[in-house]
């Protein structure tokens, strides 16, 4: 995960989008610890989209949740940790969603395809990526050189576990699914961070038909193997 800034509660640095107008402390107190991590990440995530991640402090994040600063402090990991709990959640969101309609009685490889098209159609126009994309893609970077992120694991996750099945029913080849799951996360994930060169180069729904191309062609069983 992107190593975090080092955050000082003491500090207060002045924001030119908003007046600070907190919320007393004795107000959050009032908030399950659940509901209150809810609220910030909500709250982070509305920050974002509005002002992007360089512009979000601490205070503004609090205002926007009715809570005192040190509530953020205390009930987050920082600004950055909270802005990537949103991403997550919009990623948990739309992988989720890409599941309903699914055709139950298709063999494992077409709803592979399906829910994996839809999703990355999804996320590729979701307001928060496009924003993280547009005004602070650094903080991406960490997840396309480094490591996995926990979005890039859930849909990990999905691939692997679909062509498992699909293993079972004979609709996907003999192939190890977590080399499979990794390749196929690899090749589609450019659709996602570089959705703006795409979308400059070729249309959106021809897109999406390559993408359900490019899936189904590399699980497809191989003839006579």
């Amino acid at each position: 995960m992107a190593k975090q800034a080092a955050q000082d509660p003491t500090s207060d640095a002045p924001e030119a989008h908003a007046p600070e107008t907190l919320a007393p402390e004795a107000d959050a107190s009032e908030v399950a610890a659940p509901d209150r991590a809810a609220q910030l990440v909500q709250a982070a995530r509305e920050e974002v989209l509005a002002y992007g991640v360089r512009r979000a402090t601490a205070t503004s994040i609090a205002r926007r949740a009715g809570v005192s600063r040190m509530t953020v402090y205390r009930h987050s990991g920082g600004i950055e940790q909270l802005v990537l709990e949103a991403l997550y959640g919009e990623f948990e969101q739309l992988v989720t969603a890409s599941a309903e309609g699914a055709d139950l009685e298709a063999s494992a490889r077409p709803q592979i395809v399906r829910r994996v098209t839809s999703a990355l159609h999804q996320i590729r126009r979701s307001p928060l990526v496009q924003a993280l994309r547009q005004h602070d893609p650094e903080l991406l970077l960490p997840y396309l050189i480094d490591h996995l992120g926990r979005g890039q694991e859930l849909m990990r996750t999905l691939l692997r576990e679909g062509i498992e099945l699909g293993q079972r029913d004979g609709s996907v080849r003999r192939v190890d699914p977590d080399v499979a799951a990794i390749t196929l996360l690899m090749a589609l994930q450019g659709f996602v961070v570089s959705a703006t060169v795409v979308a400059d180069l070729a249309d959106e729904r021809a897109i999406d038909d390559e993408v359900a191309l490019l899936v189904d062609r590399y699980l497809a069983p191989r003839l006579g193997a």
